[in-house]
């Protein structure tokens, strides 16, 4: 018995047959004519009257004559097709512009909240409604905007490279990025223990930053590297830049003579180092914007490579020991080594930094492996290369590739001291406390901590003067020195002590021709327990109006504010909502300060899009009482 049509799908086929009647019934016959209006009007009654048996039939008798004469062209198809295809993208351009998005994570510089190949939704209405395509809103509410939590913003007019893209392969657009909002309009900030003391623009304590569960793991380091970015002026002046802003200049004459100086914020002053020895209430000297002094780039040297780097003073009585850590602190632009004044080849040779070491034992070295990290690296014929979302080689060649003999190929991570296999979809398996990657040999260790981050031989202490370090950074917080965000040698270790009493020898003796300042804990920004806001605002920055700093949760491999400045209060886009993949218990809602649900942008584009259903069912519902005749 055949089956009976619904009368949603006799409705179907009365207006599709009723369509063609209108536009070529004429060229029927009279007779043909009359009864296919026939038919059509008692097809029309039974739908209206709910009457699906009769329907039923004179559907179906329709459903015939449609199959023999209603015949499509290839113009209807694709004219048909086109509309569809128009219609959906303007629907789909205007619901992920204003609504919500999925996104992809290409890098890793969101780790951990973040992962490569993370699959996630973005909300676009968190604090504002924005323009399709545009780097505009038609609303924006920045009491919305919150410190902490992620936001994604434009990368229109933001100073990096390859920032424009299209959008579904058609309309011209500025790519997306993903970082924590950590500063808004007239806030304060000072870097101090990989933490953030600040003030808002009333001068409130910026509590947060100290206190929310979501940055517990996180480290926050004001810089990539201490020279910044670096530009110059015909040659004879060189300005850096920390977070984008003027940090200092080198002013060379015709006969290399050189006058370094750094910003106040205000004016040009000398740069003078030695004011690190004494309490000083204004910027005098590079290493004090930001609280780059309290900050070390530092790698891991065997004794043989100790020896190869004349700017160490390095005996041969040295203490013996597995592996030593070199710690490249305290960034100066009004010293620097005789021999690069000489024979000066680059622009960033005129900053120099201090070096002293610190001999680690054994069980430094366990620390450091139980708390390690790299990149998402990629190992074939075991050589290593930092993992692209896009499969595209990073352009290392062969002898650049750091080798791992023992591993075989795969995709490879380490996070928080624990090794992982990264399979199909970005899926993370744990490896077996067995396996080579974790051996505690100080050769692996050494080459995990150099190279890990930039999986890149070039960063190997392998010549003199080596000018590349890794992004590995070394911090003083209530008395420890820490590695890897975690306090590697306590203010209790025999070893610390020795160092910070050397430390202090060293630039007590130190020559005032070849003066030395000691790698310290200057201690937090605070003044009889509480905020030192003058010292804040002094020494930090501060965000200006209508704009925002953002950075990167993997502050070793992020390129945020530290590298492009401040971002506008236009650029700002959108808010991740939900992490969707891979499985596992990072699924659901990311780690940050949760956006509230009932607000205005929300409610505003929840509003329309519920008039604009509750309009169409409506017109829907009307259109399926009424007669197709009328």
């Amino acid at each position: 018995m055949a089956k009976i049509y619904s009368i949603r799908k006799s409705r179907h086929i009365l207006k599709t047959v009723y369509a063609w009647f209108k536009k070529k019934g004429n060229t029927l016959e009279a007779k043909p004519h009359e009864n296919l209006e026939a038919d059509l009007r008692k097809l029309d009654t039974a739908v209206l009257s709910g009457n699906k048996e009769d329907a039923d039939i004179i559907a179906k008798k329709l459903e015939v004559f449609s199959e023999k004469n209603i015949k499509k062209s290839i113009f209807d198809y694709a004219s048909e097709l086109a509309f569809a295809l128009i219609f959906a993208l303007i629907i789909a351009t205007i619901v992920r512009q204003m609504w919500f998005e999925p996104y992809e994570i290409p890098t890793g510089s969101m780790r951990p909240t973040f992962k490569e190949q993370d699959h996630l939704t973005v909300t676009k209405t968190a604090f504002g409604i924005n323009i399709p395509l545009k780097t505009e809103h038609f609303y924006f509410d920045p009491d919305l905007m919150q410190r902490t939590s992620i936001v994604i913003f434009s990368g229109d007019g933001i100073p990096l490279p390859d920032t424009e893209t299209t959008y579904f392969y058609l309309f011209p657009y500025s790519k997306r990025y993903i970082k924590r909002n950590m500063g808004k309009p007239g806030d304060s900030l000072y870097f101090y223990g990989g933490q953030i003391y600040g003030i808002d623009a009333k001068g409130n304590p910026i509590e947060e930053f100290l206190n929310s569960p979501w940055l517990k793991n996180l480290e926050h380091i004001p810089f990539l590297s201490f020279r910044g970015s670096i530009s110059s002026n015909n040659g004879d002046q060189f300005f850096f830049q920390q977070m984008h802003e003027q940090a200092g200049r080198v002013l060379l004459s015709k006969f290399r003579e050189r006058e370094a100086q750094v910003f106040t914020g205000k004016e040009w002053v000398k740069d003078n180092p030695m004011a690190l020895k004494t309490s000083h209430k204004s910027i005098q000297t590079y290493s004090d914007i930001l609280g780059l002094k309290n900050f070390a780039m530092t790698r891991l040297l065997t004794k043989d490579e100790l020896k190869t780097q004349t700017a160490l003073d390095v005996k041969n009585s040295v203490e013996e020991a597995p592996l030593y850590l070199e710690i490249n602190h305290t960034p100066t632009l009004a010293i620097i080594n005789p021999e690069n004044e000489k024979n000066l080849k680059r622009a960033d040779e005129l900053l120099t930094t201090f070096k002293t070491i610190i001999p680690l034992n054994e069980s430094h070295l366990k620390k450091i492996m139980d708390h390690m990290y790299t990149a998402r690296f990629v190992i074939k014929d075991h050589k290593a290369s930092r993992y692209s979302a896009d499969d595209s080689p990073r352009g290392l060649t062969n002898h650049q590739s750091p080798t791992f003999a023992d591993v075989e190929d795969g995709t490879y991570e380490f996070y928080f001291g624990k090794a992982y296999k990264i399979q199909f979809g970005g899926i993370a398996s744990l490896l077996d406390s067995s396996h080579p990657l974790y051996n505690l040999s100080a050769e692996n260790i050494q080459k995990l901590y150099n190279l890990g981050i930039e999986i890149n031989t070039e960063y190997n202490p392998s010549s003199k003067n080596q000018s590349f370090f890794p992004n590995r950074y070394a911090y003083f917080r209530n008395g420890s020195l820490f590695l890897l965000g975690s306090p590697i040698l306590e203010k209790d270790d025999p070893a610390l002590i020795s160092f910070l009493k050397a430390e202090n020898e060293k630039e007590k003796n130190s020559a005032p021709n070849k003066p030395y300042i000691a790698f310290q804990d200057y201690g937090p920004p605070l003044k009889n327990g509480e905020y030192d806001k003058e010292f804040i605002r002094t020494f930090g920055i501060t965000v200006p109006e209508k704009k925002y700093l953002v950075l990167g949760d993997n502050h070793a491999m992020s390129a945020d504010s530290r590298v492009f400045g401040f971002v506008p209060e236009a650029n700002m886009q959108g808010a991740p909502s939900l992490i969707l993949w891979p499985p596992g218990d990072r699924l659901g809602a990311p780690e940050q300060k949760a956006y509230p649900i009932f607000v205005i942008p929300r409610l505003i584009i929840w509003g329309i899009v519920a008039i604009i259903a509750l309009i169409w069912y409506l017109i829907h519902r009307r259109n399926n009482k009424k007669s197709i005749f009328e």
